[in-house]
């Protein structure tokens, strides 16, 4: 207990650390999106209120479209995602009005014609401190945000430690590829809404799976994980392939006591969506907003429905852009790591699936296929929606797939961790946070801080 209580400890000092390096080294607005993430959190913090609708519309291709990639085009997203930094932002520009940069520089015109210019914005030529001169707020309110990283690691322990033996190395092992995910520790030092948002999945699915396995709190876990379904719809549309978690989650273990779960699903479903009212009856901003992700945002565009498109959809979103590139998606590590990470992945995946459908007939495994099956099903529902999305927006980007992070990673170990003895799973749990940590590393100092700082 103490040696893993240590380990812990570690993952996440070591998280934080890597989390500032990358807050630092990557230049001010040169994290997908950040410009409009910024924007967003600003009006926020000046009135307290979603954004109005922009009224800047893109009319040349994004990465040469400056009036557009310097607006607000986030603004249709829910605003408690953006909290925290509002909050940052407010109390920054009281103390230090200064730290609040002017302007977002002008784009680079050889973004992204040419592989070796990876700034998509024009930078003075200055050492590392110089850049940040003028953007200190901005590097606060990033490494501020990173911390929200850490509930995120704590739940994939907790979730390890419910469905591992007594030893709980598989919590561990599952905090530790969370934790050293470059990509991961690379988004979570930027400024957007996802951080706060996969802090909230992930602590939808600790939920989740506690209730597979507590019988007398049933009540009281099922109005938690109703508030947390309701915190996380307004925090970010993406959120929305998380919510039949919480229904899935109260009919597993009843399924036959179809009162019992129906009221259950009412406990869920109650919270949730008082929640989400009150926010949407609150603000017409956000009802604006609502009707523009319906009838805009999210509608289906008849020339993406082609095979071709779908099957461009699965490398960038469950391997290159899911475990490691940077900057604007244009600063890659070489692709092997990534590929060697899906691999690992992959392979246990299969072996847990194949041990679930072996522990299927014995009944004292019936609450761990419960929360397998959940992790199972959780996984199949990001896949799908991220899909979906694609249809809408060509964006197959594995950042999207990040709220269903603890099942992703759990589901890479389970299984292979029935077949190990308790020496080996020491082991095991070394080599892939060993692993997971040169990777990290490795992509952070000999790719990301080269290529902007050589």
């Amino acid at each position: 207990m103490r040696l893993r209580k240590v380990m812990l400890f570690s993952i996440g000092l070591i998280y934080c650390v890597l989390s500032f390096f990358y807050a630092v080294l990557t230049p001010p607005w040169e994290s997908p999106d950040e410009p409009a993430h910024y924007l967003y959190v600003s009006e926020l913090a000046d009135r307290w209120r979603p954004p109005q609708k922009s009224t800047i519309h893109q009319t040349n291709s994004f990465s040469r479209d400056q009036a557009f990639i310097t607006s607000n085009y986030e603004w249709y997203q829910p605003a408690l995602g953006y909290l925290p930094a509002a909050v940052v932002y407010k109390m920054l520009s009281t103390i230090a009005p200064d730290s609040l940069p002017e302007q977002i520089p002008s784009l680079s015109s050889r973004f992204p014609t040419i592989p070796s210019q990876y700034n998509i914005f024009i930078h003075p030529s200055q050492g590392i401190l110089r850049v940040w001169n003028d953007a200190w707020d901005l590097l606060i309110i990033r490494i501020l945000l990173s911390f929200f990283g850490l509930p995120v690691i704590f739940a994939a322990y907790r979730l390890g430690i419910l469905i591992d033996k007594e030893n709980g190395f598989l919590g561990i092992a599952a905090a530790g590829w969370v934790a050293f995910l470059p990509q991961f520790t690379f988004i979570n030092a930027s400024v957007r809404s996802d951080i706060l948002t996969n802090s909230i999945a992930a602590l939808v699915f600790l939920a989740a799976a506690l209730m597979q396995i507590s019988g007398e709190k049933r009540n009281k876990s099922a109005l938690l994980l109703g508030v947390l379904l309701g915190l996380g719809l307004i925090s970010k549309n993406t959120f929305i392939y998380i919510v039949p978690i919480g229904l899935i989650a109260v009919i597993l273990p009843n399924f036959r006591e179809v009162r019992t779960w129906l009221r259950l699903a009412i406990l869920v479903l109650a919270p949730a969506l008082i929640i989400w009212g009150i926010y949407v009856l609150a603000f017409s901003e956000a009802r604006v907003a609502l009707a523009y992700t319906f009838t805009t945002a999210l509608k289906i565009k008849p020339e993406l429905l082609t095979w071709k498109h779908l099957l461009e959809i699965p490398k960038p979103l469950l391997i290159d852009l899911f475990y490691a590139r940077f900057g604007w998606a244009n600063v890659a590590p070489p692709v092997i790591w990534s590929k060697l990470a899906f691999c690992f992945w992959g392979i246990g995946s299969c072996v847990t699936l194949v041990q679930a459908v072996r522990y299927l007939r014995k009944p004292e495994k019936s609450r761990q296929m419960r929360i397998i099956a959940l992790l199972f099903v959780g996984m199949l529902l990001a896949f799908i929606g991220v899909v979906r999305f694609n249809l809408s927006v060509v964006q197959p980007q594995g950042r999207l797939l990040f709220p269903a992070l603890l099942p992703w990673a759990i589901l890479g170990f389970w299984g292979i961790w029935q077949e190990l003895s308790d020496r080996s799973e020491k082991i095991a749990t070394i080599l892939i946070i060993s692993f997971m940590l040169i990777f990290n590393i490795s992509a952070l100092f000999f790719v990301l801080a080269p290529a902007y700082w050589s």
